[in-house]
């Protein structure tokens, strides 16, 4: 009778230690899975600007895309997270959010020509389109009149790119990238950044 009691209590215990170790390890894996996803996004902030060409010769940006939290959004990238709610939309419902800064810079030369407006008023006026810009000017006694309008088109790609650890083979998972690319030859892009939001 007592050697059954002990070796109920023994087994009571056992069970006991290895939901305590189970749970232990399960807390560990998920600390280590947070602080490895944190230190490569943390890393992918810092990293610059990759410029590659298209099939076609266009420019494209490539970099590696953040993947975190919508807390850790919060706290790491607020101005991030201030767009995401300025657009009424809550942090923990978002998926994913990019941000994207291009500069273009077209010169272009056009003819002006005398016109006449109001029946008396003499103006200079002139016309620029290039598929993308449209500028249209009236200069009047020394002010300009300028109408300008832009567009273009923004393509966005996240795919899955290079293994983290090529070494380890087909164990390794492979990084989110994202390609950027305008329609308009002359448009740069000098800033990009696109978060994966986790829930």
């Amino acid at each position: 009778m007592f050697g059954s009691r002990v070796i109920a209590f023994l087994g009571i215990g056992l069970a006991f230690a290895l939901i305590l170790s189970f749970s232990l390890w399960r807390l560990w894996s998920s600390q280590r899975k947070d602080y490895q996803r944190l230190f490569t996004a943390t890393e992918s902030m810092h990293q610059s600007l990759a410029t590659l060409r298209a099939q076609n010769g266009q420019l494209i940006a490539q970099n590696q895309v953040l993947t975190l939290k919508s807390k850790e959004l919060a706290s790491a990238l607020p101005g991030i997270a201030a767009e995401i709610r300025n657009l009424d939309i809550r942090i923990d419902r978002a998926q994913s959010v990019s941000t994207t800064g291009f500069t273009i810079q077209t010169p272009a030369t056009v003819a002006l020509r005398d016109s006449v407006i109001y029946d008396t008023v003499h103006v200079r006026l002139f016309d620029y389109q290039d598929g993308f810009f449209k500028v249209k000017g009236t200069a009047l006694g020394d002010q300009q009149h300028l109408e300008l309008s832009y567009q273009d088109t923004l393509v966005q790609v996240v795919y899955r790119g290079a293994r983290e650890r090529p070494w380890l083979w087909f164990f390794s998972p492979r990084k989110l990238m994202q390609r950027v690319s305008l329609k308009n030859p002359n448009a740069r892009i000098h800033y990009n950044q696109t978060i994966s939001i986790e829930h």
